[in-house]
This record gives structure tokens, sequence and C-alpha cells, in this order.
């Protein structure tokens, strides 16, 4: 006679089908399967939490990811940079699992109205009726297009606040010599993925519909907002028989510091600038960028997939009333020059202001 299945038999093999190929922690499988999970069944909840998906740099593990979810969540669709057109359209006509890869070209201020609707369409797809209303046909009619699918967004650096607050963060790094994975194969793995997901539907089938009036009790360490977003995993979670450790994963993802948020990033840079400035009284543009992209574990040389430049220097810094002028800055030899640049005596209020004591920290 066969053991009984255990009730978490289910989201413990998908953690073990993800892990074989992606490097993550133990809170971001056990999240990420819950999500997988939830996605067979997205339509009998009121909202559905993104996944956000970035790393500080490439090959850290975010395509093979997707590679992987695609195999297993429902109804896949991989998109890079795809139109607003198509994205509603799509969705309306399928609630499919959209997996965005590239989002960095969308979310980044250089291509800020190329990809505004597709934006505006993100900010608010996290909830069922969510709608975006567009005229059609030569009559001009107007249809409420639905925008509600469970959504990856997969990119280099950080995502805007109003999509951050919508999304359980998975943070990926590239991986040590010591972390090992297995080779992926699209052929030789699509079986083990089929069979895996055909798993998923039946419990779905079984147990969706009851999952969707459920009202589980949520971490009261997480918002109001993150409690909404969560809600539909906490219950698939009850129903496994992993909600203690789920709730305890997604407190851990949650509260912790949210490398993908603007704010933090400014932060993040001002504390940087603290640090490369030194004594200095005055530096150039040219000379505070170099030293940037040279920290050691820095976002600065692949921000959104790019080294920093001029301008997000300047937009990061902007909401410390700090700006670019014209400065005189001695160089070796004690030769000055003018340029472009930065005054400590303007940057030092908001060191102040922000960081605290210790502005004369150096590298």
């Amino acid at each position: 006679m066969s053991a009984r299945r255990p009730p978490d038999a289910l989201v413990l093999e998908m953690v073990r089908f993800i892990r074989m190929y992606v490097v993550m922690t133990p809170e971001q499988l056990l999240v990420t399967a819950l999500w997988v999970i939830h996605t067979h069944c997205v339509s009998v909840f009121d909202q559905t939490p993104y996944l956000a998906v970035t790393s500080p740099e490439k090959q850290c593990g975010k395509s093979r990811l997707l590679e992987t979810l695609e195999l297993v969540v429902a109804r896949p669709w991989p998109a890079i940079t795809p139109s607003e057109a198509v994205v509603y359209r799509q969705i309306q006509a399928q609630m499919p699992t959209l997996l965005l890869d590239e989002v960095d070209a969308i979310f980044h201020h250089r291509s800020a109205e190329r990809y505004e609707g597709l934006r505006a369409l993100l900010n608010n797809g996290n909830r069922r009726t969510a709608t975006v209303p567009r005229c059609v046909g030569t009559s001009n009619e107007i249809v409420e297009f639905s925008t509600f699918c469970a959504k990856v967004l997969a990119g280099i650096g950080t995502l805007p606040e109003t999509v951050a607050d919508r999304s359980i963060p998975i943070r990926l790094e590239r991986r040590t010599r010591e972390q090992k994975v297995h080779g992926f194969h699209r052929r030789e793995v699509e079986p083990a993925g089929k069979a895996l997901r055909a798993q998923v539907e039946a419990w779905c089938k079984t147990n969706g519909k009851r999952l969707g009036t459920k009202r589980p009790k949520m971490p009261p360490e997480l918002s109001d907002r993150m409690q909404d977003g969560c809600e539909c995993l906490v219950a698939i979670a009850d129903k496994l028989g992993c909600g203690v450790k789920a709730r305890a994963a997604l407190v851990a993802l949650l509260t912790a510091e949210r490398l993908d948020s603007r704010e933090m990033m400014q932060l993040k840079l001002l504390h940087d600038v603290r640090v490369v400035f030194g004594k200095r009284k005055t530096m150039s543009t040219k000379m505070l960028l170099a030293k940037l992209w040279d920290m050691d574990e820095a976002p600065w040389p692949k921000y959104y997939g790019s080294p920093l430049n001029e301008n997000d220097l300047a937009n990061l810094l902007r909401p410390y009333s700090v700006k670019p002028m014209t400065v005189r800055v001695k160089l070796n030899g004690g030769v000055t020059k003018v340029a472009k640049g930065y005054k400590r005596e303007h940057l030092h209020p908001a060191w102040d202001r922000y960081l605290g004591a210790g502005d004369d920290d150096t590298v």
C-alpha cells in the first residue's frame, strides 16, 4: 500500500522543478511556486500580485527563470516590449500569464513617451475589475478591454514605485561556482514541465472556485496593499498545508529593503556620491560618474542595463534640490579646469538631512 501523499507535495514538486534550473533563496522558491499555481485559477481572485524579477546586471538567471515558468504557468505568453494595443487585446482574448522580459526598456525615463500607454496599463492590471477604454472599428465604438492577468515583469535595475507596490520582488544575483544548476534544454525539460502543469491544473479544477471565497488571515507585518495582493497565495498555501511557511516567506520578501524602489536608489546614490566626493569641494560630472562606475557591487555601471549617465545622475539628485552647475575643479599638477559638476556645499544639506553624520566617509 503506497504512502499517503502529503498535502504540500504539489508545491514542493514545483519548488524542486524551478530550483533545478535557477538559483533562488528558499523564500523566493516557495513564493514563486505558489504564484505559478495561482496562475491556473487567477480568475477566481480579486487581485493578482505581479512577480518582479530583477537583477543588478545580466546573466543572473532572469531569462532562465522565465523559460522555466513558461513550462508550468497557465496560458504562457512570453513577450519583449510589446505594444500597448497588443497587450490589452491579448489579455482580453486569453487572460494569459504575461512573461514580460526587458521591462527596464519600458520603464526607463529615456523611453517615457514611447511606452507611456503600456506603463499605464501595467500600473492598473492587478485587479480583476481593471479595464482600459479604447475606440474600436470605423464607428469608434468604445470597448472596455480587461487588463487583468497574472504578470511576470523581468528586467535589470529598478521598477517604478507604482509597479513595485503591486509586486513581489524576486531579486536574482549571479550564481557562484559552488551553486550548481541543471542545463536547460527545452525539449528535454518540457515533458516534466508538462506533467507538473497537468497536476496543477487538476488540483485547481478541484479547489479553484472555493479558493476565491477564502479570506485567510494575513501577516500584520504587511501593508494593506500587500495583504490584498498576496491573499490569493496565502489561500492556496493554506489549502496545500504550507500556510505558515508561505506567510513567513512573504514577510521576508516584502519587508526587506526594496532595491527596486526608486526612492531607495536615490538614497543609495546620495550615499555613494558622499563616499566618492571625500574631502573635495567640487567634482566634475565626468569624474563623479567614473568613480561611481568603479564602486564595488554598486548598480551604477548597469543602471537599467547601461552605465549611469549625466542625465540619470541629475534626475536622481533633483529631489534633493541638487543640480549640476559650472564648477572649477583641480586636476593633477594643480591645473584648474572649468566643467559641469557639483559642489559640496550644495550636497551637504542633503547628506546631513537624509544620511545623518558621517559625510566624510571615503573610499
